[in-house]
């Protein structure tokens, strides 16, 4: 249930809630720091008094119906925009903590301020379109605070209205039926009672057709899987710091029955992305820095390449990649996949003339 917290329970505060350059607010005991979309990370000058934590908290802990003592010493609550989490002092070294993180119904990210801000060219951002397009399975990796759900509420855009999409969250960051009024949407939270295996099920007899899930970080890839080898596309963020880990990281995350999912992960999974965030002298700089796709063939695992560094890659794209292109109208976005279509093509009427061959 999402409380509702009057202005003045926040106190000093505030002004960094109100901003809406600030994603990220954390008190350690000692100091403010401040996550700002411009600025980077930073600490404030603000100081917070002992006895502001322990109202703020009293107050927190009194509309969520919970208690928070030495005895259940993790607070934590959600506003419409806000998610609140509190470590009391009996369990830290560095007295009561505090983190807020914002999750505004926004899409911060836009085609002009990506290229503007040299967060992706236009031929990646066509490229990613057109892999949302063909309903490609796509997974974005990158640091923590990089951006990657940020990233993934830019893709939905993209996602046609009457694809049936279903997000599925322990916390509710994506916000998809707010950026995307007109999308046939369900968000799905996850809680105690209620799985990411059962929620996946249940998304799945919904008629889903897009499942997105915030963040996979352990077993929950290997129901994951299960959906996308039904057809299900899905978009989904991982931890890791280069797209070529991402089969590894995906294995070692579904656990012992990775030795049985490794050809899946190849053969349901098509994009990944990895997002780079750097704090410079003036401010924190995003990018899209790796693009790969996974390709299963011939009875072949392949992970290529086609992104790195502000340059594409030497070599045409997976013939799979390109016939799924093809059969959903997307092919045509760069003249790289031009030139993959014309290599198909080419293999597909040799295939023709010596089945007419066998034939005679």
């Amino acid at each position: 249930m999402n409380l509702t917290i009057q202005k003045g329970y926040f106190g000093e505060l505030l002004p960094y809630i109100e901003n809406e350059k600030i994603t990220d607010i954390t008190w350690n005991g000692r100091e403010l720091w401040v996550d700002d979309l411009e600025k980077g990370r930073y600490t404030a000058s603000l100081v917070l008094e002992p006895s502001f934590l322990d109202g703020f908290a009293a107050r927190i802990a009194n509309l969520a119906n919970v208690n928070f003592n030495r005895s259940q010493p993790l607070l934590e609550a959600e506003t419409e925009d806000l998610r609140i989490s509190l470590i009391d002092r009996s369990v830290t070294n560095t007295d009561c903590t505090l983190a807020i993180r914002k999750t505004p119904a926004v899409r911060r990210l836009s085609e002009e301020g990506m290229i503007r801000q040299k967060y992706a060219s236009a031929e990646v951002l066509q490229f990613l379109e057109a892999a949302v397009r063909s309903r490609c399975s796509i997974v974005v990796t990158g640091d923590v605070g990089s951006g990657k759900t940020e990233l993934v509420k830019y893709l939905t855009k993209f996602i046609p209205d009457h694809a049936r999409t279903i997000s599925i969250e322990d916390n509710f960051e994506l916000r998809l039926s707010a950026i995307n009024p007109r999308l046939d949407c369900v968000e799905i939270k996850v809680t105690d009672t209620f799985s990411y295996e059962l929620a996946i099920k249940a998304a799945l007899r919904q008629m889903c057709r897009w499942m997105l899930l915030s963040e996979a970080r352990g077993r929950e890839v290997n129901y994951l899987l299960e959906a996308a080898s039904t057809g299900c596309s899905v978009m989904t963020t991982v931890h890791s710091d280069d797209v070529r880990k991402l089969p590894d990281r995906m294995m070692n995350m579904i656990g012992k029955a990775s030795a049985n999912r490794q050809n899946d992960i190849y053969s349901f999974f098509d994009v990944g992305i990895r997002v780079d965030a750097r704090n410079t002298g003036e401010g924190i700089r995003r990018k899209i820095s790796q693009i790969c796709v996974l390709d299963r063939d011939g009875g072949e695992n392949r992970l290529q390449m086609l992104y790195q560094d502000g340059a594409w890659l030497d070599g045409p794209l997976p013939v799979n990649l390109i016939r799924r292109m093809k059969r959903e109208g997307a092919y045509d976005v760069l003249p790289e996949f031009l030139q993959s279509l014309q290599r198909l093509e080419r293999l597909e009427r040799k295939e023709e003339s010596h089945g007419g061959e066998n034939a005679e």
